[in-house]
């Protein structure tokens, strides 16, 4: 989720004004373009495959709709109205961008699921993508599905049209224990209850199977190790400390950080590097849990400074822009080295996301 802290809410006001002023945006939430399978009109296919609508207006809440986003998310609760409007507002398109070449066809297709963030990291993801597009029809839906599903109903139908009889589904996030993946598992019928609004559900004769999250796959860790080492300069008087977004209720947290700390203590044993941390900000979490987190964050680069030792801080997000403004903005003002690389700019992300595909139809295949 895509949320408005109370350091940014000025910013995020005359972001909105511009937005409104100059009427700019793709697809957004609150007006449904189902897919192209007798599910209705669906915004025409650009020249890089892209699903959007640029004349469909941001995401707007009527109040009924806020009532019940109130209900689901803590956040929200602690929002007034016309911050969250507005924070829904800020909030990327929900979209569909199809990676394939459209003549290609196969009775097994791809579909990432991703948060999405901008255009410019959007496409850096879709770019990278590109070899295992070659290999089976493959589409990306973008965005939260907090008030629309359309986009996942657009991809699905561009999957099926290309001989698609069963569609494996790859999460993006660190580990299942979030309201977003709960949100997707709903919107295809595996889970009985919206994270966020009801939405439609997607419908199609397609079988769907979702693969693992990034989870503790050694390939994981490897780009998480290789981006540090790209600003490592003297392992022994270094401290690393992994930052990763977390999911926003507690009880998700405690799992998620099993997940973020089997990493750290990978890398740990790796290497000579004086200590390896993790932590979740919570990056959507009610107000209070964000500020203790970033509190703690901000103490273990403080005392490993006191000790003149050199922190390295590395996201492990896996677009390329996003979440690490966040952290920037946390630690304006303290001395440290950032690895603000995403995931999917190493070479191994591809390898993971092909992993995780084969690894889920030979489970399929075996049962």
């Amino acid at each position: 989720m895509h949320t408005v802290t109370p350091n940014t809410m000025l910013k995020v006001l005359l972001t909105a004004l511009l937005v409104i002023a100059n009427g700019t945006g793709m697809a957004q939430d609150g007006h449904e373009h189902h897919g192209h399978q007798g599910h209705g009109a669906v915004p025409p296919m650009d020249a890089d495959g892209r699903r959007l609508d640029p004349e469909a207006p941001r995401h707007e809440m009527s109040d009924e709709q806020l009532a019940a986003l109130r209900e689901k998310i803590a956040l929200y609760r602690a929002l007034t109205d016309t911050e969250a409007r507005l924070n829904m507002a800020l909030m990327g398109p929900n979209y569909e961008w199809y990676v394939s070449d459209p003549a290609l066809q196969s009775d097994t297709g791809v579909l990432i699921l991703s948060h999405g963030v901008g255009e410019n990291s959007d496409r850096l993801f879709v770019e990278k993508l590109k070899p295992l597009a070659e290999q089976r029809p493959t589409a990306v839906s973008f965005g939260m599905a907090m008030m629309m599903s359309s986009q996942l109903q657009s991809a699905v139908d561009d999957l099926t049209e290309r001989g698609a009889e069963r569609i494996v589904l790859v999460p993006t996030s660190m580990s299942e224990h979030n309201s977003l993946t709960r949100q997707w598992k709903y919107i295809f019928s595996m889970h009985d209850e919206a994270s966020y609004l009801e939405v439609p559900r997607v419908e199609s004769d397609a079988t769907f199977m979702m693969a693992n999250h990034l989870e503790d796959h050694p390939l994981v860790t490897e780009i998480l190790l290789d981006h540090t080492l790209e600003k490592s300069k003297n392992p022994q008087n270094e401290v690393v400390i992994l930052v990763g977004h977390g999911p926003e209720e507690i009880e998700d947290n405690v799992p998620d950080m099993v997940v973020m700390q089997t990493h750290a203590d990978r890398i740990k044993a790796q290497t000579d590097f004086a200590d390896v941390k993790a932590i979740n900000l919570q990056d959507d979490a009610f107000p209070p849990i964000r500020k203790s987190n970033v509190k703690k964050l901000q103490r273990w680069v403080t005392a490993a400074k006191r000790r003149g030792q050199t922190v390295i801080v590395t996201v492990t997000a896996t677009a390329s822009f996003g979440f690490q403004e966040h952290v920037r903005e946390d630690l304006r003002g303290y001395d440290y080295v950032f690895v603000d690389k995403g995931l999917n700019e190493h070479p191994k992300y591809l390898r993971w996301v092909e992993a995780a595909v084969e690894e889920r139809l030979s489970l399929a295949d075996a049962g």
